[in-house]
């Protein structure tokens, strides 16, 4: 229970602070661009991991603590990936946070498969 309520308040710290950095980007675009596409996919799962590790710690399903570390993991990681452009292959405009980035949808994609995993251990 603890252990969950800490990786959720993290969560929390990092939803704040994907909220704030793009702000903080704002004198350089292309980082402020990618940083503003970071946090808004993260907006599209966070209520999700929400509700899945409250329902863990409701339920008492402590496989889900381990999950949800990894979980966070991928999320800071995706984040930096995102940022910083690593592995980008150009396919939109310089810049334009549309650059195919293969690594940033392998750690996706790890992210979204953890939620399923835990999602799982509630049935």
């Amino acid at each position: 229970g603890k252990v969950m309520i800490s990786f959720i308040v993290w969560s929390v710290y990092l939803y704040l602070f994907q909220l704030m950095i793009p702000n903080f980007l704002k004198s350089k675009i292309e980082y402020s661009t990618r940083a503003n596409k970071a946090f808004r996919n993260l907006s599209e799962s966070f209520s999700i991991f929400l509700a899945l590790a409250i329902l863990s710690i409701v339920l008492n399903v402590d496989a889900n603590t381990q999950l949800a570390m990894y979980w966070l993991i991928s999320r800071v990681l995706f984040l930096i990936i995102y940022i910083s452009g690593v592995g980008k292959k150009n396919k939109g405009t310089e810049g334009d946070g549309n650059e195919a980035q293969p690594i940033r949808s392998l750690v996706w994609m790890v992210s979204v498969v953890l939620l399923v995993l835990m999602a799982k251990n509630l049935l």
